[in-house]
């Protein structure tokens, strides 16, 4: 599952342990021993789970989710020793997705990490928000874009023309379609930036680049039955 996990734990052995058993299930893994350095690595990274500790130094478990949400709907278990009622009743007012009291199998953990983010990409599926084609997968609503299981760093209008042409697979689109859904048609920008940004995007698609195909004088088309 190439997906980033954020683990934000103050107890090394534990969090040794967590990381291993999330790369094996081919996890990203980012680590934070505290809360303050888990927001500041949230904010830096694109994150699609985060598991995070409670009672931790700096900044706890319950602060961490606060301040994600604040902006983000990025799922969240939290890891806790209290199971407290009151806790727990804190913890889903933050609209955080589950609890896991401790102690736990870490496997058991992996596997609510996965269940939880496979409902979370079903869903997106049937309401349009991930489009697949060929090797490449674009989660719109987290603006990531996958090509073979690997994340590409597309600038913010690379990405809007690569879902723009997702949405009309095999249609033939003009660059002044492209600047009117991705520019705006109210703002005037040369043509030649279309192709500019084509060219780039080609690159960072290899080596299935050309499944964008070039029509000549009219525009460009993304042949989805090429590969």
């Amino acid at each position: 599952m190439n997906k980033t996990i954020l683990l934000i734990e103050d107890e090394t052995s534990l969090l040794e342990i967590l990381v291993s058993y999330f790369k094996k299930e081919g996890f990203t893994v980012l680590t934070a021993s505290n809360g303050l350095d888990g927001i500041l690595s949230f904010k830096k990274h694109n994150v699609d789970f985060v598991c995070s500790d409670i009672m931790m130094p700096k900044v706890d478990g319950f602060e961490v989710a606060e301040k994600i949400r604040e902006d983000s709907d990025v799922p969240i278990i939290l890891l806790t020793a209290l199971d407290t009622e009151e806790d727990q009743l804190k913890g889903y007012e933050l609209q955080i997705d589950e609890y896991v009291t401790k102690p736990f199998s870490p496997l058991v953990l992996v596997m609510k990490v996965k269940a939880i983010l496979q409902r979370i990409d079903s869903s997106h599926k049937q309401n349009g928000h991930i489009l697949e084609f060929n090797q490449v997968s674009i989660n719109i609503p987290a603006h990531t874009v996958t090509l073979d299981h690997q994340r590409l760093q597309l600038s913010k209008t690379e990405f809007d023309m690569l879902v723009f042409m997702g949405k009309n697979p095999n249609e033939v689109l003009s660059r002044a379609d492209f600047l009117d859904e991705v520019w705006g048609m109210d703002v005037y920008v040369e043509e030649r930036v279309v192709d500019t940004n084509i060219k780039m995007l080609r690159k960072k698609l290899n080596p299935y680049g050309d499944m964008i195909e070039t029509i000549f004088k009219v525009g460009y088309k993304l042949n989805v039955q090429k590969y």
